[in-house]
């Protein structure tokens, strides 16, 4: 299968995954769901809920090639990253965890994310626990979330529970006003809204730029923006930002 596993759940798009030697752990759809290389493929055949979640039927062969064909140092970032695909996330998940990732390193957002699955989500297995839902933490108080290290996000997280609702009406909407509307949400700006459409909503003109995506687009496409990489602006985001990180481009 064309997905790779290492490069997919790592590249700062989802916070559930942890690794142990060759296993992928994750709770996901109230269950623990475990993954190796060998095992993939006969299990999402057999497992719908995960074939969507790790996009298994959309065009990443045609999108790589496509985007190999823009632009040498693009081209070089897919050949080093083959195979990552963006992931179909619980919106709401994926809201709180991008609210989590603001001024803040992968490493510490994963652990402030099983924080809070620790204190508010429901077990599934043994010290394994769900990620919680709105309800779930509808009586968390600021004090309560600073507590547990949220920091200044605590009063962003509990607007994201107020308003968790408008999740539902981003589907209907256009790319930009469904982000207009993420952005009445306390702590959600432009960078956090377009990470919600690409990793919750699989909207492919959603273009997130934080300081990594800043710095490339300067060095790299200078006078150039999101519609140099249409109709896969995503995906190409996610590999630019991904090489940049690892410090990964080779042109």
């Amino acid at each position: 299968m064309d997905i790779n596993l290492e490069q997919t759940l790592f590249c700062g798009q989802s916070f559930a995954w942890t690794k142990t030697g060759s296993l992928y752990e994750a709770v996901l759809f109230g269950r623990c769901i475990r993954l190796d290389e060998q095992s993939f493929a006969s299990v999402v055949a057999d497992d719908p809920e995960l074939a969507a979640y790790f996009d298994m039927d959309w065009e990443y062969a045609k999108a790589q090639s496509y985007l190999s064909s823009l632009d040498p140092y693009l081209a070089s970032c897919i050949t080093r990253y083959e195979g990552l695909h963006l992931l179909n996330q619980d919106p709401w998940e994926v809201l709180i965890s991008f609210l989590l990732s603001q001024n803040n390193n992968i490493k510490r957002i994963r652990s402030m994310y099983q924080t809070l699955c620790r204190a508010f989500g429901s077990e599934v297995g043994t010290q394994k626990f769900a990620f919680p839902s709105p309800q779930q933490l509808e009586m968390a108080t600021e004090a309560e979330l600073r507590a547990l290290g949220m920091g200044f996000r605590a009063p962003y997280l509990l607007d994201a529970i107020r308003c968790h609702a408008l999740l539902d009406e981003i589907p209907n909407l256009s790319t930009e006003k469904a982000a207009t509307h993420l952005m009445t949400i306390k702590g959600v700006g432009p960078k956090v809204a377009a990470c919600i459409l690409v990793f919750a909503f699989h909207r492919m003109d959603a273009f997130p730029l934080d300081t990594w995506m800043l710095k490339v687009m300067k060095s790299r496409y200078p006078g150039k923006d999101a519609s140099f990489f249409e109709p896969y602006a995503a995906l190409a985001q996610q590999y630019l930002f991904h090489a940049e990180r690892l410090g990964g481009g080779v042109v």
